[in-house]
């Protein structure tokens, strides 16, 4: 699978708790933490309390912050995904000549596929891997500078509706009148709207 594919299929899942998708395991692991923090705790919340649930990865998967940082991502790794690729056809191709020269016995080709085909694939795996390192601390790079925006903007909603809590996960159910997460979206698809100018 070649880098470029390999981000469009693990997007948003990491970069996920950044998702882009999110590819933010430390942080999915806060949050989960954090989530089962507040859910052991909720027995001794004093009457009254607001409790609200947001759906991290979806509000990151869907908004337009990350799905600009993704489409970066993606031009900024399309070249280098376009050569790996061509070496991937070459390496297919040259098994394809390998399984032939094999049938037919001959040695002679065989020997001199082999030549060719071995050090391309090692070329072919160092590369994906190192690319797919570049891509991930790339990734971490664009969570890292949205992120902000993405809690402030649960944080701001919350103190604007009287929540005293937003729950991330952890919980067991979540209705619809709690799940805040799409009025948080809401909000940052407006205010990428009016930083655009639209």
């Amino acid at each position: 699978m070649s880098v470029q594919g390999a981000a469009t299929a693990s997007g948003a899942s990491h970069r996920a708790a950044h998702g882009l998708g999110c590819r933010s395991s430390l942080l999915l692991l806060v949050l989960l933490t954090l989530g089962s923090a507040w859910g052991a705790a909720s027995a001794q919340m004093p009457a009254g309390t607001r409790v609200a649930y947001v759906d991290m990865k979806r509000l990151i998967d869907s908004s337009p912050q990350f799905l600009r940082a993704r489409e970066r991502l993606l031009r900024e790794f399309e070249a280098a995904s376009n050569l790996l690729r061509e070496d991937e056809a070459r390496v297919s191709g040259l098994e394809i000549r390998l399984r032939e020269a094999q049938q037919q016995g001959n040695r002679d080709a065989e020997a001199a596929v082999l030549a060719e085909l071995e050090p391309l694939r090692r070329s072919v795996e160092r590369t994906r891997d190192r690319l797919l390192r570049e891509l991930e601390a790339r990734s971490e790079q664009e969570v890292e500078r949205a992120w902000p925006l993405i809690n402030d903007s649960v944080a701001e909603f919350a103190r604007d509706q009287g929540i005293d809590i937003v729950v991330s996960s952890g919980v067991a159910y979540v209705s619809g009148r709690t799940d805040i997460t799409d009025r948080v979206l809401d909000r940052l698809q407006r205010a990428d709207a009016a930083r655009d100018g639209r």
